[in-house]
């Protein structure tokens, strides 16, 4: 009996660091252990012993069960903050990062994200957010900054700073960082492409008002400029209508709202039509037109909108091949299989090139290498943009190398029918 007492007691001394430990443990775990206490104390034979041991296996398994159920939901609620895109820290009284996310590393520029339990200015480069998380840490308020950060790249950042207490009136500071670079060069764009359009057609309405404004102060003696007078108003006039239907253009195929009548067609058929329409163009500016198409070369398409994305590159080739002062004019377009997946329509010529450093830029709504060269052929500065769409909603992509003083190629690559599903091929 003797033994058994020292048995008990050991275990009661186990069973009160076990309670220590799980402090927070349910009520229904407290009656059992109020329970064992009643059965060491009145014990006077094995069986209270059999009935302890029962005792004590609930309790395991119920604190098992609890601190499973504890381990997953933290673990969930890991999960659920690594897939938020926003950044989030949660910074202590202190300075002392208690919680972070991936996206904050990412954001940041911050290699190694393990940042629990560091002090943010250990981790964090930029001295307006350390600053901007100083201020709201000092003063305890909810605030909003956006900052510009140049590394790794460039990027734009909202910051909103959000104080809570949490329990025992510990403050806590959490920092959600979200990024609005998009946003910031969507409104940088829509600025530049209103002061593009102001410009646009600034410059012809200045010329067609100011020969105008001649010619009603004129006698009409003067034949001859009268008639120059009128062709530079008609030519101004053509210009900015060519600008406005470029706009009304690119303004439906962005929105989706755009026609296209989509059918199974062949190559050879869009090339013919083409050089039919530049032919007069070619002949009067002595620019020499070569086309060669592979027959049975079948891709399902609008017939017309593929006809005015060749037609803008081929128009566009004939023109600065015809600003060469020197050497061969030729301009090629070409269409072939590159194998039986897709097919190509290149259009090639040996005009006077384009840069190496304006190649990147050369889809841009109205991004010109040359602005007065541009101006002189008559371009509007959104072609190229209209062909990318164009190509873009056949599933293609368009593709240009060049070499200044030695011409350009592009290339429109684009499924074949047969690989190419109906309800695939109509932009939304």
């Amino acid at each position: 009996m003797e033994v058994l007492t020292i048995f008990f007691g050991i275990l009661s001394v186990v069973f009160f660091g076990l309670f220590i430990f799980f402090y927070f443990i349910h009520k229904r775990n407290l009656r059992i252990l109020n329970s064992i206490s009643h059965i060491v104390s009145n014990s006077k034979d094995d069986v209270p012993v059999i009935r302890l041991i029962d005792a004590l296996k609930e309790m395991k398994e119920d604190l098992e069960s609890r601190y499973s159920e504890a381990t997953k939901s933290k673990e969930n609620m890991r999960i659920i903050l690594e897939n938020v895109n926003d950044g989030i820290v949660i910074v202590n009284g202190e300075g002392k990062i208690m919680l972070s996310n991936s996206s904050v590393c990412k954001f940041m520029g911050i290699e190694n994200c393990s940042l629990e339990g560091k002090k943010i200015v250990e981790v964090f480069e930029n001295y307006d957010i350390l600053n901007f998380v100083d201020k709201n840490l000092k003063n305890f308020t909810t605030d909003s900054s956006e900052f510009a950060l140049v590394y790794p790249q460039k990027r734009y950042l909202k910051c909103d700073a959000i104080p809570v207490i949490l329990k025992e009136n510990e403050k806590a500071l959490i920092i959600v960082i979200k990024d609005v670079t998009n946003e910031r060069e969507l409104d940088n764009f829509r600025r530049e492409f209103i002061s593009n359009v102001s410009h646009e057609l600034k410059t012809p309405l200045t010329s067609i008002h100011g020969y105008a404004e001649t010619l009603m102060d004129d006698d009409f003696k003067d034949v001859e400029m009268v008639r120059k007078f009128l062709g530079i108003i008609e030519n101004e006039s053509a210009r900015m209508s060519r600008l406005i239907n470029d706009l009304l253009d690119l303004q439906k195929l962005e929105e989706g709202k755009a026609e296209f009548k989509f059918e199974e067609l062949d190559l050879s058929r869009v090339v013919n039509y083409v050089s039919r329409i530049v032919k007069p163009m070619t002949e009067s500016l002595n620019v020499d037109l070569r086309i060669s198409c592979e027959d049975h070369i079948k891709v399902y398409g609008d017939f017309d909108r593929l006809v005015q994305a060749v037609l803008n590159l081929t128009d566009n080739a004939i023109k600065y091949t015809s600003q060469k002062e020197n050497g061969t004019k030729l301009v090629e377009v070409i269409c072939e299989k590159i194998d039986d997946k897709s097919c190509q329509i290149r259009v090639r010529d040996t005009g006077i090139g384009i840069p190496a450093d304006a190649l990147s830029r050369l889809f841009e709504r109205f991004y010109r290498v040359d602005k007065a060269r541009s101006r002189k052929v008559g371009g509007t500065g959104l072609g190229l943009s209209i062909v990318k769409m164009i190509v873009e909603a056949h599933k293609g992509k368009v593709e240009v190398s060049s070499e200044v003083g030695k011409g350009s190629e592009f290339r429109i690559i684009l499924p074949l029918s047969e690989n190419v599903n109906d309800s695939d091929s109509i932009p939304a």
